[in-house]
């Protein structure tokens, strides 16, 4: 019963707070700006859209490729298609429970990889996020140098303001979770014991960066992925007038904190076209900015579920007999 209703906390919660900031920014728009928004997907060019589409999908592949980078030291031979197939799964898990798609994703693979660790292989994916996040301290830098000409940028840091009227309420609730989280892991033996496996588990899968003989190809498909990311922003901006002429200063903002949004609530549910809509409105004087964010959210995101439905139907005929051992860790982790 008890692990029942944490595992739907664990989706109703993020999915609230994300239909909440839907909500939220769909009520701050104007009847002119709602009548726009309105317009912008019955009036939009989606062939620019389609090719944004198509960035997408690559940086998926590209992903799922590199992964085997990881995998082979670890005494892996995968398959790219089971590879490719466990990463989608991930992405889709990741829209009702934000970060727990890393979760899904390495189950699933370890689940039809015989012999397979499920620790071990999500070791390989906090490398993979450490990764990330170090790719997206970089943007971030990028980011803010090549803001360095935009006036309203500087008005409101100087200011110390951010621009817009976002909900502090949600601040406290992020960390009331964490809190209570920190607690329950230091007060509980069974979780600590639990944390304790795990952390060794994912160190064996840490340790495959030292491991990897093939550097160079990993790089590079590391700064491909990245590059995707960019540069389906940029792409899917030509899909309306108002945001045709981005400049790579805006593209690169726009990015960022769609990036942040995505991390924060399941697939940006509602923060997404917020922040990207503030930034690219506030910073760039873009009219109707909500209109892009909304429509590209929209598509990008039915994009992902498709392919990840996708993923799970397909998977199971692929993967051969699953391991029950597998599945019962799966379970163990994500309730």
């Amino acid at each position: 019963m008890k692990k029942a209703i944490t595992t739907i906390l664990k989706i109703v919660l993020p999915l609230g707070i994300g239909v909440y900031l839907t909500w939220y920014f769909i009520s701050r728009l104007s009847d002119t700006e709602l009548e726009n928004l309105e317009n912008a997907f019955f009036q939009a060019d989606y062939s620019y859209m389609f090719f944004g589409l198509i960035l997408l999908l690559l940086s998926h592949m590209s992903r799922a490729y590199r992964w085997k980078y990881m995998l082979q030291p670890l005494g892996y031979h995968p398959t790219f298609w089971k590879m490719y197939h466990s990463v989608m799964i991930g992405y889709l898990i990741n829209l009702t429970i934000p970060r727990s798609g890393e979760v899904a994703r390495a189950g699933y693979y370890a689940k039809y990889e015989k012999g397979a660790s499920f620790n071990k292989v999500f070791g390989t994916i906090i490398v993979e996020r450490v990764v990330d996040l170090l790719m997206l301290g970089i943007v971030m830098l990028t980011t803010v140098y090549l803001q360095k000409d935009v006036e309203a940028f500087h008005a409101i840091k100087d200011s110390g303001k951010s621009g817009s009227s976002f909900p502090q309420w949600i601040y406290f609730v992020v960390g009331g979770v964490v809190i209570a989280g920190i607690v329950v892991v230091f007060l509980v033996e069974k979780i600590k014991q639990k944390i304790k496996e795990l952390f060794k588990g994912i160190f064996e899968g840490i340790k495959t960066i030292i491991q990897l003989k093939q550097r160079v190809p990993y790089i590079l498909h590391t700064l491909f992925i990245w590059a995707c990311y960019l540069g389906m922003i940029w792409v899917c901006s030509f899909t309306l007038p108002e945001t045709s002429n981005l400049s790579i200063a805006a593209v690169f903002a726009a990015f960022t904190v769609g990036g942040i949004a995505i991390s924060a609530t399941p697939g940006g549910l509602g923060l997404y076209p917020f922040m990207v809509g503030e930034v690219l409105g506030v910073l760039y004087g873009i009219e109707n900015p909500g209109s892009f964010s909304m429509l590209a959210w929209s598509f990008l995101t039915a994009f992902t579920i498709l392919l990840g439905l996708v993923s799970l139907f397909v998977l199971p005929f692929i993967g051969g007999k699953p391991n029950p051992k597998i599945e019962k860790e799966i379970h163990e982790q994500t309730c």
